[in-house]
């Protein structure tokens, strides 16, 4: 028979950088220079092919997409450093930039797609890249609750006070564990 451990508390990893700090993370950190050394290889092999074939407007394309995705991962970063309840001109200005940036890349991919497919297969791209930026622009400016950004991490302080009707995150450990 199998003995059961009681006291003990199963929690679940949380992909947070805050809050996950051991040694196996170190590997983790590694992944976005990888993504960068491929987005690099990849973007230099298409100019070069664009070149030879005489392509300029693919190496224009593929050259902004390049930049736009370092600028891009720059204002995710600057963005999830900014505290969540804070309504400042810079977050407003990060959030303006992350949605032309990404509708102007999936644009961008639209148009370079639409030159060989059939014109229903292009409309349906430049449907879904429209819904997509739609979605996107509807969730950084509509949906922007700093509350339900916090319950994903319990551990930090949202502000000095607390919500009296709130139990503490010991008292539901025990109420779960019972």
């Amino acid at each position: 028979m199998p003995s059961i451990r009681r006291g003990r508390k199963q929690t679940l990893p949380i992909s947070c950088n805050k809050c996950n700090t051991g040694n196996k993370d170190f590997t983790l950190s590694l992944l976005p220079y990888f993504a960068y050394l491929n987005l690099t290889v990849s973007s230099m092999s298409t100019i070069y092919r664009a070149y030879i074939h005489n392509d300029m407007p693919m190496i224009v394309f593929i050259v902004y997409v390049y930049f736009a995705y370092f600028v891009l991962d720059h204002c995710f970063t600057a963005f999830n450093k900014l505290p969540p309840n804070e309504n400042s001109q810079k977050k407003e200005f990060l959030k303006f930039t992350i949605c032309v940036l990404s509708s102007s890349i999936l644009f961008g991919f639209a148009c370079q797609f639409a030159t060989f497919l059939s014109l229903a297969a292009s409309l349906s791209i430049f449907v879904v890249v429209i819904a997509s930026s739609l979605c996107l622009f509807y969730v950084h400016f509509f949906c922007d609750d700093p509350k339900t950004f916090r319950a994903s991490c319990p551990n930090e302080k949202t502000s000095g006070k607390r919500n009296k009707s709130a139990k503490p995150v010991s008292e539901i450990a025990l109420v779960i564990e019972k």
